[in-house]
């Protein structure tokens, strides 16, 4: 009995907050340095998941901040001034910001840091990214799979605390989507994303300056928007919803935003600096049957392979139906981080993915989509250890999604060197031997690189700066 009473008033005292984290560890591969790969899970109001992140990592998000000033230097201060002229105008993620840097100051209480701290760590995107991406339906795939979908985010390591991959499977009580972010720690923001209804949303390079006028919004944010700021809208309308409402935004960096939502309503965003999206490029009937899309970092209008493209236009051209380890395999294991889909249905889903580590590459994580957002109620709060019934490693090369009689591995057509292409600089392609510099720059695409890079030419130049591609 005094051992209850005891524990009653341990509770008694403990902040609320303390008793329900509202997050759960999944699965954690961390080395001594806590690079490698964690997937966790967040649920309840956009602050509630903000706190969770916070709670959760909240030492790596100290550290990478730590490198973040470390770098910017006497600069620091003019990053944050330039934070100011920014929008972000996404439901929920003023609250998942503010929840955080609570979660964060629960955990470690000597942290000094803001919610404007958090924004210049979620403006990864506008660095600068070389990147390929391709989905294919129909002939291209075979049942139950109904949409492949994979992204490769070609980057160099800015600095080591992107070294520690986070996929954050979101589920949010207010009616927005359940998604799945490929980030950092602390990342609210989508470089490469997935929502319920199996849209795959990332960002690519393409004119890639940055403008500098109030109002404008991180090209990250505005992948966020796309992928989660609708409601109640079904899935053949998406694309136009999204198309909507990029149209009403400046994006602070010029870009390509693939919205590869499945079943052929997917398209591709071009964004120009300072400037609203444009209409979207959709499949297009005269070229690969209208079945399959892809982006590089140079411009086409979909009836031809754009510049950069060529190893992946091979691989449809050689027919179907592919698998997701064919998808996969296509891209190289040689970018930051690679993320592959096998969609049957909404919430019915298989995730890939793997990231760069001190010595190459993670093992690949193989997951379900129900193993993020597991039916039909959540655990009381925070789980301190990895669930073991997922899938950490490499499984060699079981195919657990897609089917398994398609291609057995990667196609022979892989493009070793450059493209001819719509852009001279078009990179070699992606299942090709893309390294990034040795001097921890980008793998760019077409401009230099980080938002706010202008306020810090001389202190950020040396490491942001990269080949164009």
């Amino acid at each position: 009995m005094k051992k209850l009473i005891g524990w009653c008033w341990v509770f008694w005292l403990l902040p609320l907050s303390a008793l329900a984290q509202n997050y759960q560890i999944l699965s954690q591969d961390l080395d001594g340095n806590r690079h490698g790969v964690t997937v966790i899970r967040v649920w309840g109001s956009h602050r509630d998941m903000g706190y969770a992140m916070g709670a959760a990592f909240a030492d790596d998000i100290i550290e990478g901040l730590r490198q973040v000033k470390e770098k910017a230097g006497a600069g620091y201060a003019q990053l944050r001034s330039g934070m100011g002229i920014t929008s972000w105008p996404v439901p929920g993620i003023a609250d998942e910001l503010f929840g955080m840097v609570e979660g964060i100051q629960f955990v470690r209480a000597d942290a000094k840091l803001d919610v404007t701290d958090l924004k210049i760590l979620n403006t990864f995107s506008d660095w600068g990214y070389a990147c390929r991406s391709h989905s294919c339906w129909g002939r291209y795939v075979q049942a139950p799979v109904k949409t492949l979908s994979t992204r490769r985010l070609d980057f160099g390591t800015p600095f080591p605390a992107v070294l520690h991959h986070v996929l954050c499977a979101w589920e949010p009580s207010d009616g927005s989507p359940r998604f799945a972010n490929l980030a950092w720690p602390g990342y609210v923001a989508v470089i490469t994303g997935v929502n319920e209804y199996g849209t795959l949303v990332s960002l690519h390079d393409y004119n890639s300056d940055l403008a500098l006028q109030n109002g404008v919004v991180p090209r990250s944010i505005a992948t966020r928007l796309a992928l989660t700021g609708f409601s109640n809208v079904s899935l053949p309308d998406q694309l136009a919803w999204a198309e909507q409402q990029l149209s009403q935004i400046a994006v602070a960096t010029g870009t390509f935003i693939n919205f590869y939502a499945p079943e052929g309503y997917a398209g591709v965003f071009t964004c120009p600096p300072g400037k609203a999206c444009g209409a979207a490029r959709r499949p297009q009937p005269d070229y690969l049957f209208g079945e399959a899309i892809m982006t590089t970092n140079s411009q086409t209008d979909g009836h031809s392979v754009a510049g950069g493209g060529t190893f992946m236009d091979t691989y449809y051209q050689q027919g179907g139906p592919k698998d997701l380890q064919s998808h996969y395999d296509l891209m190289g294991h040689n970018g930051l981080h690679l993320l592959s889909l096998a969609y049957r249905g909404r919430g019915d889903m298989t995730i890939w993915f793997e990231g760069r580590s001190d010595s190459g590459v993670t093992p690949k994580v193989a997951v379900e989509w129900s193993e993020l957002f597991p039916a039909p109620s959540q655990d009381g709060g925070s789980d301190a250890g990895a669930d073991a019934g997922m899938d950490a490693g490499n499984d060699g090369g079981t195919d657990t999604g897609a089917d398994a009689a398609s291609d057995g591995g990667a196609d022979p057509g892989l493009d070793a060197g450059t493209d001819a292409g719509a852009d001279a600089g078009a990179d070699s392609g992606a299942g090709d031997s893309f390294e990034p510099p040795a001097d921890g720059g980008c793998g760019c695409g077409t401009g230099p690189g980080w938002f706010g890079l202008w306020l810090l030419p001389a202190v950020l130049w040396r490491w942001l700066c990269c080949r164009k591609g």
